[in-house]
């Protein structure tokens, strides 16, 4: 069996560099809050705007809808329909997490993922965007 003092000793190095890392992982997040934030504002509300302007000329009333920290499409038929993208700073690293929520009868839907995991967040582009809403809005336009 080990030593008090050893016990004690390594406890406390754990407890320090515990802190240490957290201390590191908030200042990242931080940083990446606001990356992710430019990204929702610069890239992500324009393309989610003109998805919502050819889906509106399709028939499919979406309206643009953009509370803080996230940019959302949501059914003007059912506010229970949406597609959401968000800044998600629980992550490590932070993220944009998606959203889709979907209701059929009374079966409800909801699937979060990453927007592209194996992108970092500074590469992310317009095209990441549009290729999760194409597939984001089969559910909403298949009959």
């Amino acid at each position: 069996m080990s030593d008090v003092a050893d016990v004690s000793q390594r406890l406390r190095r754990m407890i320090e560099q515990a802190r240490q890392e957290a201390a590191e992982r908030r200042r990242r997040a931080e940083e990446d809050a606001g990356t992710a934030e430019r990204f929702l504002e610069a890239v992500a509300t324009p393309v989610m705007q003109q998805v919502a302007s050819v889906l509106r000329a399709e028939g499919f009333e979406f309206r643009l809808s953009t509370p803080p920290g996230s940019v959302r499409l949501v059914s003007e038929r059912r506010s229970e329909d949406y597609v959401d993208l968000s800044v998600d700073t629980t992550a490590d690293p932070v993220t944009i997490l998606t959203e889709v929520a979907h209701v059929r009868g009374r079966r409800v839907s909801t699937v979060e993922r990453p927007l592209a995991p194996d992108v970092p967040l500074d590469q992310l582009t317009d095209e990441n965007v549009l290729a999760f809403l194409l597939d984001a809005f089969k559910v909403f336009v298949a009959r």
